[in-house]
């Protein structure tokens, strides 16, 4: 099991750093990103993503450094927080506008099996201990700041 999460992790990160490094060189020569048909409401939203001359090198420098991050396991879990609010833009992009909600949901599903997989390092997110909030004020571990 450990091999394929190892696997998992590689292709995402793989995949993700050609797109963002794609993406990229597309935007540094010039040229127009290919994308595939779309329906008119979500040709229109990423028509206007694209003239406003932002988004898109936002979305190919979240994709190629979130995707680098990923190929190595101790970064992997940063990559997985800074791809986390693109893949789910992603997947809520198909899931309301493109139809393609297979292809959304995949990479969301992905996302989600990698955070599982690396929910170790995210533990601290979730937890409060008094010794790391007195650690962070410069407080010796054993005053907590009562009284």
């Amino acid at each position: 099991m450990k091999i394929a999460g190892v696997l998992l992790r590689w292709l995402y990160g793989l995949f993700y750093t050609y797109i963002g490094g794609s993406w990229t060189l597309h935007l540094l020569m010039g040229r127009p990103w290919i994308t595939p048909p779309e329906p008119a409401n979500a040709k229109a939203l990423t028509a206007a993503f694209t003239a406003s001359g932002l988004v898109d090198p936002m979305i190919a420098g979240t994709c190629l450094v979130g995707g680098l991050l990923l190929l190595v396991r101790r970064t992997a879990p940063l990559g997985i927080a800074v791809l986390a609010p693109l893949v789910t833009g992603i997947f809520l992009f198909h899931l309301l506008l493109s139809g393609g909600w297979v292809w959304g949901a995949a990479h969301f599903a992905i996302l989600i099996v990698l955070a599982w997989l690396h929910r170790s390092a995210f533990r601290p997110l979730w937890s409060y201990q008094a010794e790391g909030r007195a650690a962070w004020r410069g407080l010796p571990a054993s005053s907590s700041g009562g009284s």
